[in-house]
């Protein structure tokens, strides 16, 4: 009885071994490399990357503005991507850089707190207006603003009936990702876009 057993033991165990090297065998002799190439794809289509616009996230857009040669109490810029659904339901932020280099988040204080941004987004514009603390008109030099940036964050929400709004729920996203809005580099590392 013992040789019985002690045989169809080895048994079992030889078959083991020939089955696990079937196995590696088989997985070997299955690559991927093994097969032909196809055929090449068409190309894609280029994007429609504007003289102001910058490539970045599919739900982002950016636009950076040479405003260096501007000067006075308002600076109104053309972007026709701003329509009535984006103010609607995108969230726009904007920030400038100095002539110090210093990215500062509009609305908000200026360079040195010296003067306050005021900002106003309509059908394909958006302005912004210099104004002293106490509301006066301000008027800034040609160079002080060397770059104006724009990013509007398309709402992904299809949600009818909610009780917060696709604006607020970027915001939230954004917040729960740590990402402090008044800083360019967060907010632009975040999306993966230029900066």
């Amino acid at each position: 009885m013992k040789t019985i057993q002690k045989t169809i033991q080895t048994s079992i165990s030889k078959s083991k071994y020939v089955l696990l090297a079937l196995l590696v065998a088989f997985s070997v002799s299955c690559s991927p490399e093994d097969g032909e190439t196809g055929p090449q794809g068409p190309a894609g289509t280029d994007g429609t990357d504007g003289i102001d616009g910058v490539d970045g996230n599919a739900n982002v857009q950016t636009f950076i503005f040479d405003t260096s040669s501007n000067s006075g109490s308002l600076i109104t810029l053309p972007i026709p991507e701003i329509t009535q659904d984006v103010l609607d339901n995108d969230v726009i932020l904007s920030y400038y850089t100095s002539d110090m280099g210093v990215n500062y988040q509009m609305p908000g204080g200026g360079s040195n707190g010296v003067f306050v941004t005021r900002t106003y987004a309509n059908p394909e514009s958006f302005s912004i207006r210099f104004t002293n603390w106490d509301g006066s008109s301000y008027s800034v030099s040609a160079g002080s603003i060397e770059k104006v940036k724009i990013i509007i964050i398309e709402s992904t929400s299809t949600t009818t009936g909610r009780t917060i709004s696709s604006k607020q729920q970027i915001y939230n996203e954004l917040n729960q990702a740590g990402v402090n809005i008044n800083d360019y580099h967060a907010v632009c590392d975040y999306y993966g876009i230029p900066y």
